[in-house]
């Protein structure tokens, strides 16, 4: 009698286990001709994309090519330039510290530097971190003066320093600064403007506050203890040559020349937007995320760090800026007919788009990256809606 019992819950689960792989299979092979398809219209070379579902990474998939002109193919290894989808990474690094107790949100910034830096038009207002962190810190972008600094000429790792940038940017003896571009008009925490150079600021105060370089501190205190080993700040610091190109259509009706291979560049405010690193990596910050902080079945941040991350910070200078991650990421009424409000933060620099969204409560979330610049509505409407809703559908099949 044991025997036929044990027997036929093996027969169950052996059936299970093939309908169960069967779905998968399909779910796999609709996804593939969904992205093959929508890659083509929209212009894009190279992609990677990959779903979290219920708080795990249940899918990736890898398409296209990483070189254009090579014509080597992107694989589930391969890196990407994630442009600012690296801000929730390194907002990570800080919230580390919050969560450590060594710094408040409410801290006035200058505490923690070697000198100050506070907007020259209210001089008495301090600047907190929590106003880094949701973008209403009164720091300007001066964007020709940062996009000149990228090495896009010949290519590799800034030679300006995280400090060197940062004291040249900010002092009213720097090289780069300028007291209208770089500065806001308005009182710091009044006003959101999403500010690259003031994510620089929160690398080089994590630098500052830990005594150790800012990527030596995200590879030994967040990637590693997450377990993203294949993620760099630096091109020099990559052991391999498994890396996503950049490429910038042309508009050539020849499809041999329709795009530009652009060289591997950077900039020195890297913090910003350098990471590179792949879906799977990425997924990893996702899962402890959508796991109250929980990395493996142990705490990597608490409830109440948690708790701050997707608050919304301001909400009379923007109501749906949390930490790092954005509830109006797309700034489009018209999106949120379609879309879900959700956390989410894109990137974009030349030859990179990426995104990313994710639902806190069901666990479910979605990652693309790209190696093409979407350059035109059709394009723009495949990458962050068509693409990025059929993921998050798709999350809900794998629960």
């Amino acid at each position: 009698m044991k025997l036929m019992v044990r027997n036929i819950l093996y027969a169950i689960f052996t059936l299970v286990s093939i309908v169960n792989k069967g779905i998968t299979q399909n779910l796999d092979s609709k996804l593939d001709r969904f992205f093959e398809h929508k890659m083509g219209r929209a212009q894009i070379v190279g992609l990677q994309a990959a779903i979290v579902s219920d708080g795990k990474l249940a899918w990736t998939g890898s398409y296209g090519k990483k070189d254009f002109v090579r014509g080597t193919s992107v694989n589930d290894s391969t890196l990407f330039m994630i442009a600012s989808c690296s801000k929730p990474i390194t907002a990570l690094g800080l919230m580390k510290l919050y969560d450590e107790q060594r710094i408040g949100l409410d801290d006035d910034i200058n505490g923690h530097l070697p000198f100050e830096i506070r907007n020259p038009k209210y001089p008495s207002e301090p600047i907190t971190f929590r106003m880094l962190l949701a973008h209403t810190s009164s720091l300007r972008d001066d964007t020709p003066l940062l996009v000149s600094l990228y090495t896009f000429e010949n290519g590799g790792d800034s030679p300006i320093s995280l400090e060197g940038f940062i004291k040249d940017y900010f002092l009213p003896n720097g090289k780069f600064y300028d007291s209208e571009k770089n500065f806001l008009n308005t009182k710091p925490g009044t006003e959101k403007a999403y500010s690259n150079v003031g994510y620089a600021l929160l690398g080089y105060l994590i630098q500052q506050i830990t005594g150790t370089d800012f990527s030596k501190y995200m590879y030994e205190e967040i990637f590693h203890p997450l377990g993203m080993n294949d993620s760099y700040w630096f091109i020099k610091d990559i052991p391999h040559n498994n890396i996503s190109m950049p490429h910038e259509f042309v508009g050539s009706e020849d499809l041999d020349s329709a795009f530009k291979v652009l060289k591997h560049y950077g900039f020195p405010d890297y913090p910003d937007g350098q990471l590179r690193t792949h879906v799977s990596d990425y997924a990893k910050v996702i899962e402890m995320m959508v796991n109250e902080g929980r990395v493996d079945g142990r705490s990597f941040l608490k409830e109440k760090t948690m708790k701050e991350f997707f608050d919304v910070q301001f909400p009379k200078a923007n109501k749906w800026q949390a930490v790092a991650w954005n509830y109006n990421e797309f700034d489009n009424w018209l999106y949120y007919m379609l879309m879900s409000r959700l956390p989410s933060h894109t990137g974009v620099d030349p030859g990179v788009a990426t995104v990313t969204s994710f639902d806190p409560k069901t666990g479910n979330g979605a990652i693309i990256f790209a190696n093409t610049l979407t350059h035109n509505f059709k394009g723009h409407k495949i990458l962050y809606v068509d693409m990025i809703k059929r993921l998050l559908k798709t999350a809900k099949k794998f629960d």
